[in-house]
């Protein structure tokens, strides 16, 4: 195992602000006996938690609009916690690198879901295309880690998207925030359409900026864009569950993802996209010419992904155990 060194450029415009005066005052409220990882988890708990409360929601309303803000608030606040409690007790690790960045990337995913259900906007193609691009984003950043040796974080990050998602949710709460968001139009086109628009922007400011610094495309990242590409585009063609789609584009990202960040970390293989993505294709082929249900084609592909996941989740705690801190000492 190669000596752990935290290296990382972050650059977001709001961060050194609600550093200061935000997640610095609470974090004192903080024991320091508690484990950095501890606070990671309560994000995860809270954001996961409010993901499996929404979707047994059929019509979102107000109360589930203040209490998406909320989690929200908390998984920003403690999701920021627990690096200001690692750098103040002297306990970060590469354990705790994995565990907060890898879990962001399916965070960042379940709060889209969050969005477009409190703005009532269709999970078609749209959400897909809103998925897809943000896994993008997160996974050129731990390709380019993985190659560098150092983690970027540019002027407008997942920070600033997040805070702007609060601030919209805040002013759902009014009715003329609402009348805004959910009816407004311009140039006959829902608000949300802009929304989008400007996500997709920056994820493309984020995927050059990244490309730049490597001063060249990988091949692993070119393959990754194409078949992504593809497997988003086949989800809406087959017209599957949202859900369906939802975790078979996520495992498709958190694979490379996790395979980056073990190469950095760990000095494992070099990281390629995942090849049982093509036996998917295959089955799909499959079905032109066998009467099966499509759907479960993806759930196969979803529950190896997810299984094979897990398993190296596991190793991975095996070979960084002795990181896990219980409780910190004074």
């Amino acid at each position: 195992m190669i000596p752990y060194n935290y290296r990382c450029i972050d650059e977001s415009i709001l961060l050194p602000f609600l550093k200061k005066y935000v997640f610095s005052i609470l974090h004192r409220y903080i024991p320091y006996g508690i484990p950095a990882n501890f606070l990671t988890l309560v994000s995860v708990i809270v954001i996961w938690s409010c993901f499996f409360y929404l979707i047994g929601v059929n019509t979102p309303d107000d109360i589930d609009i203040i209490i998406v803000f909320f989690v929200i608030t908390i998984y920003v606040i403690f999701d920021h916690f627990d690096g200001l409690q690692a750098k103040k007790t002297g306990t970060g690790s590469p354990l705790g690198e994995i565990l907060d960045h890898y879990s962001d990337v399916f965070n960042g995913s379940i709060i889209l879901y969050l969005f477009f259900r409190i703005l009532q906007i269709e999970l078609d193609w749209m959400f897909y295309l809103v998925i897809w691009a943000n896994l993008v984003a997160f996974t050129v950043t731990y390709l380019e880690q993985s190659i560098r040796k150092e983690l970027y974080f540019g002027k407008i990050g997942s920070l600033e998207g997040i805070s702007l998602i609060l601030i919209i949710l805040l002013s759902l709460m009014t009715s003329y925030g609402k009348y805004f968001w959910l009816k407004k139009t311009i140039f006959d086109l829902p608000l949300h359409i802009f929304l989008v628009i400007g996500l997709i922007f920056g994820v493309i400011i984020t995927v050059v900026g990244s490309l730049r610094r490597l001063q060249r495309i990988p091949k692993t990242f070119i393959h990754y864009f194409i078949i992504g590409g593809l497997l988003c585009f086949i989800c809406f063609y087959f017209q599957n569950s949202w859900y369906v789609s939802f975790l078979v584009i996520n495992l498709y990202s958190a694979d490379l993802i996790l395979k980056s960040m073990k190469f950095n970390l760990l000095n494992t293989e070099i990281p390629k996209p995942d090849p049982l993505v093509y036996l998917l294709f295959l089955s799909l082929i499959f079905h032109l010419f066998f009467e099966y249900e499509i759907r479960f084609s993806f759930l196969v592909y979803a529950f190896v992904v997810t299984t094979k996941l897990i398993w190296e989740i596991c190793q991975i705690f095996y070979k960084l155990r002795t990181y896990w801190i219980w409780w910190n000492m004074q």
